[in-house]
């Protein structure tokens, strides 16, 4: 397996994010992409991205994935589903660019759409960002996120609805815990459909809480998954000497 972070977790600035990976010792970093600024990124620019790519080369560090953050919301509007759809089609041609294999989807809805609503505009807009983007390697890896979450189970509905090799599951973890599922049997359940794996605890530091993590890494070797465990802990007041902590946490389980 190989060992990333995020890029809040080491909270550096990208031009020395690789630097910093390098110096602490992860294989690759998760770029996440918001919101406000997403367009203005250097993931959106041709230079930006001959720039990331320099950086990565330089340092050994490889760019393991982005996050779509927010940035993913778009599809459930109306008003702005078809730059959603764009977003994702335009994402999975730069990370080819990037080297990056994974893109983050979090499954967000808006607060006045039922799951049903939501449902479908998902499954319309990931259909035709797949086929705007067909000659692309990069895969969209859907993460289950905020209080009231999606289980495996409807992960797997929509992986059969979209009818895509490039759709997967970008597995959390902390964020199972927090919304009440067996993460140990919804990590055997989805098997190679998880295409890279977010660790965290949410509420404590790992090793120190509630969650088996023993447990959870026996469940990962069990389907044979070797991609990136990327890191999503808290930076703290010292984030080199959490990153690292948590580096070898992982690492010691692996």
């Amino acid at each position: 397996m190989k060992f990333g972070a995020m890029d809040n977790v080491l909270v550096k600035p990208w031009e020395e994010l690789f630097e910093e990976a390098a110096r602490l010792g992860f294989d690759g970093v998760e770029l996440d992409l918001r919101v406000e600024t997403y367009r203005e990124s250097e993931v959106w620019s041709e230079k930006g991205r001959q720039a990331l790519t320099e950086r990565s080369k330089a340092s050994g560090v490889a760019i393991a994935s982005v996050c779509m953050a927010s940035v993913a919301g778009l599809m459930t509007k109306p008003e702005t589903h078809e730059q959603g759809v764009a977003a994702v089609a335009d994402l999975r041609r730069y990370c080819d660019e990037l080297g990056a294999g994974v893109i983050l989807f979090p499954m967000s809805k808006q607060a006045d759409q039922s799951e049903e609503q939501a449902f479908a505009l998902w499954r319309d807009g990931l259909k035709a960002a797949f086929a705007a983007s067909a000659a692309t390697k990069a895969k969209v890896g859907m993460e289950s996120v905020g209080r009231v979450g999606r289980s495996a189970d409807q992960a797997l509905a929509m992986i059969e609805a979209v009818g895509s090799p490039a759709l997967g599951v970008y597995y959390d973890v902390g964020n199972a815990a927090y919304q009440s599922f067996d993460g140990i049997a919804e990590i055997k359940k989805l098997g190679s459909r998880i295409s890279q794996i977010h660790v965290k605890e949410i509420g404590a530091e790992m090793g120190e809480g509630e969650l088996d993590f023993p447990a959870i890494f026996a469940a990962i070797k069990e389907i044979g998954y070797d991609g990136y465990l990327i890191l999503e802990t808290e930076a703290g007041d010292d984030p080199a000497a959490n990153a690292v902590r948590n580096l070898n946490f992982m690492k010691s389980l692996a």
